[in-house]
């Protein structure tokens, strides 16, 4: 099914004031490997992998090769640099899919996801003809959650992720970040992290949108 919405979406572009969203090229990963890794400790908890190992779920990132996912590039228009990627992934369609994104660190906090949804929710739900789009966010991205709050997600759920043994959590301790706490918890022995599960329906797309 997903090959199916690849054909489909293979011309893909859609553009804003100052992006492009459009279908990605195999020449993309190699600029996506140039990305620096985010500096606040906090943000590089926000993509913890659902099922896969880490490596694998980066690897699927800059080589876009899950069968199941479709992916595309978000571009800088004045720039003309790839600041992001967003992704479908678990394609069931015409029933749902789960929303993935991510920005290059110097993007974040600027508008620029909320930019690209108000662009690409239309082509989801209009042109590709979806039902529903799925997503899950760290609960620790609190712009995040708002930002899909305000676009009409609803919470239907919550779940935890183990955190890598690799992860540095002593920044914890720093007072900006105790009021964080509440989401982190230690389960058998390893820390984990509260994720919300979100949902948008059509329906509801469009009666915010009239």
């Amino acid at each position: 099914m997903a090959d199916a919405l690849k054909t489909k979406s293979a011309e893909m572009r859609l553009e804003t004031d100052r992006l492009v969203v459009r279908d990605m090229h195999s020449g993309d990963t190699q600029r996506m490997e140039l990305w620096r890794p985010y500096r606040d400790p906090l943000h590089r908890l926000w993509h913890l992998p659902r099922r896969k190992p880490l490596s694998k779920d980066v690897w699927f990132l800059l080589h876009g090769s899950d069968p199941e996912t479709i992916w595309f590039t978000i571009e800088h228009r004045e720039e003309r640099r790839i600041i992001g990627a967003l992704s479908l992934r678990e394609v069931s369609h015409p029933v749902s899919s789960r929303l993935g994104i991510r920005l290059v660190p110097d993007y974040v906090d600027l508008g620029y996801g909320t930019e690209v949804l108000n662009a690409f929710l239309p082509y989801y739900f209009e042109t590709l003809g979806f039902y529903r789009m799925l997503l899950d966010v760290a609960a620790i991205n609190t712009r995040a959650v708002h930002v899909y709050e305000k676009l009409g997600f609803q919470h239907c759920g919550k779940h935890y992720r183990k955190i890598p043994p690799e992860h540095d959590l002593s920044f914890l301790d720093e007072e900006r970040y105790r009021a964080l706490l509440r989401f982190f918890r230690r389960h058998r022995g390893q820390m984990q992290l509260l994720f919300y599960d979100m949902v948008l329906e059509r329906e509801a797309w469009q009666q915010g949108g009239s």
